[in-house]
């Protein structure tokens, strides 16, 4: 009998970077040196306006998001969820939405208004069954 594993969400901790990364790599292509993982997170964890999250199974990171708190110039607050993902095999095994709801709680226990992410067209289904629907256009410009 196959039985689900317990997947659990948790604040991300720097011992969980190397793991985190390694998922991000499979939405991005920017890798930083190892070397530098202290620093960042030094830099990364003083953001008071920043949660990250990470989803567990049997002590291994399979899914990671993050949600930053702005405060607007009217003095409302929205949150913008960022870097959803979940390991390859782990798919279809709600990790993402998991991640998701998470991270709207964190937004209504900041008193955000609104919850706002960009998406490729290919995951627009899996956002619009959690809940999300298009309201706009997201347009960007690199600078490296």
């Amino acid at each position: 009998m196959d039985v689900e594993k317990k997947i659990s969400i948790r604040a991300i901790t720097q011992s969980d970077m190397n793991a985190v990364i390694q998922l991000l790599q499979s939405i991005s292509e920017f890798k930083p040196s190892k070397s530098c993982f202290s620093s960042i997170w030094e830099s990364f964890n003083k953001q008071s306006n920043v949660h990250s999250l990470v989803a567990v199974m049997d002590s291994q990171i399979v899914g990671y998001g993050s949600i930053v708190i702005e405060t607007k110039i009217r003095g409302g607050k929205k949150g913008h969820i960022e870097d959803i993902v979940s390991h390859s095999i782990f798919r279809k095994k709600n990790i993402g939405k998991g991640i998701l709801d998470a991270l709207f709680d964190v937004a209504k226990a900041n008193d955000c208004y609104k919850v706002t992410l960009e998406s490729n067209e290919d995951n627009l289904k899996f956002y619009e069954k959690c809940g999300y629907k298009i309201g706009g256009i997201a347009l960007q410009k690199f600078i490296k």
